[in-house]
């Protein structure tokens, strides 16, 4: 009577581990670094951005539409002339808006007198919750 050994063989290579710690640092890192990200049902689907004028401006331009969700993931610094957010229509459509932090956050910034932080003309259908 015979043995039959059955032997699995597994492909591995050298660099396999320390690429993949590499890959999920730079992936972790990216993401903790946006400290507003977005996600919209049309158009280009997710973005991060530095500020919320980023944000506004990106949704003005029509590369995020439908329903937007606007995260704050840490303390922003907006410029002092921010981007408002604009009505729907013409370059930029959406159907609603909703900004909402993740964390305890700080919007500041030095605004130019009658300036606003977070500026909205014409824009319908924006919740702003917390």
């Amino acid at each position: 009577m015979s043995k039959i050994h059955k032997t699995r063989q597994t492909w591995q290579t050298p660099f396999g581990a320390p690429i993949l710690a590499i890959l999920m640092t730079v992936l972790v890192w990216g993401s903790a670094k946006a400290q507003v990200s977005l996600t919209a049902t049309g158009g280009t689907l997710t973005g991060t951005f530095t500020t919320v004028s980023g944000a506004f401006a990106a949704i003005n331009a029509g590369t995020h539409s439908g329903t937007i969700a606007i995260a704050i993931n840490g303390n922003t610094t907006e410029p002092t002339a921010p981007v408002a957010l604009l009505a729907s229509g013409g370059t930029s459509f959406y159907v609603s808006v909703q900004i909402k932090p993740t964390v305890i956050a700080t919007i500041s910034g030095a605004t130019n007198t009658g300036r606003g932080l977070i500026e909205l003309d014409g824009a319908d259908n924006v919740t702003i919750d917390g």
